[in-house]
């Protein structure tokens, strides 16, 4: 069956899709979590997620169910090979789909079903929900409330989402002032052992095509204290001064070492 979700599958080529021509689309195809069906017997929480999207709803719009002229405006964004990694198929190339989110000042939801559903579906998959994390501060601070709403039904499926929006709200919120960077010495960073651990797992225990980026955006955002969607937006200006971001890639494996002392 055809529909938006899939139709924005099919269009993305690792640089997101565009609906329009200034507006990011946020979508997944993914499944609704198996709880669903017991979140939605449950009658005053199904009440309190169709309050909480209808805020959401306000900055970020909801599309389900377009009709032809709609799908029409889905188009590809534009994924940039690097001189030094010029195969497309590189875990290291950039993550140009965050890039153009990050880019982006005008987002919205492609879904199906309902305005909770689509939400629901979007905030299992992090990387979703970094897309997220691009959005204004409001829409971030909505999508947050959702999301605890729904891990009280289902932890297992939204912990991660309520995790990542709780860092990038704070983070916006109570920014670092000082430049710090390129550094694992450990008196630099303010993040627990824990914290990082947490970040990593929560962008590595679900299957993604883009398995290097995400968890080295969440821990080096984690351990500079400074939110996921300014890590995006300085890998996009490193990209473009030919260092190939050679700086975030030497800082994540360097927590990547640390991260594998603390677990084992």
């Amino acid at each position: 069956m055809v529909t938006s979700d899939t139709v924005c599958a099919a269009l993305d080529h690792g640089g997101g899709v565009r609906f329009g021509s200034q507006t990011f689309a946020i979508y997944s195809c993914a499944p609704l979590p198996p709880g669903f069906e017991h979140l939605k017997q449950n009658v005053a929480l199904h009440t309190k997620l169709k309050a909480s999207v209808s805020r959401v709803c306000r900055t970020l719009p909801i599309y389900v169910n377009l009709d032809d002229p709609e799908i029409a405006q889905l188009a590809s964004l534009p994924v940039l090979l690097s001189p030094t990694q010029p195969s497309a198929s590189t875990i290291y190339q950039l993550p140009w789909f965050l890039i153009n989110a990050a880019t982006f000042t005008q987002h919205c939801v492609i879904g199906r079903g309902s305005a909770v559903e689509s939400l629901l579906v979007i905030l299992q998959r992090p990387w979703c929900v970094l897309e997220v994390c691009c959005t204004d501060i409001e829409t971030v601070a909505a999508v947050r409330e959702f999301a605890l709403l729904a891990a009280q039904a289902d932890p297992d499926s939204y912990s991660a989402a309520v995790l990542l929006l709780s860092h990038e709200y704070r983070a916006r919120i109570s920014p670092v002032l000082t430049d710090i960077f390129h550094s694992v010495d450990p008196c630099v960073s303010r993040c627990s052992e824990r914290a990082l651990c947490d970040v990593y797992a929560a962008t590595t225990l679900v299957h993604s095509y883009n398995r290097f980026w995400l968890p080295l955006v969440c821990s080096c955002a984690v351990y500079l204290d400074i939110s996921f969607s300014e890590v995006v937006r300085r890998i996009r200006d490193d990209s473009g001064d030919g260092s190939d971001c050679r700086g975030w890639i030497s800082l994540y494996r360097g927590l990547l070492g640390r991260i594998g002392d603390w677990v084992t």
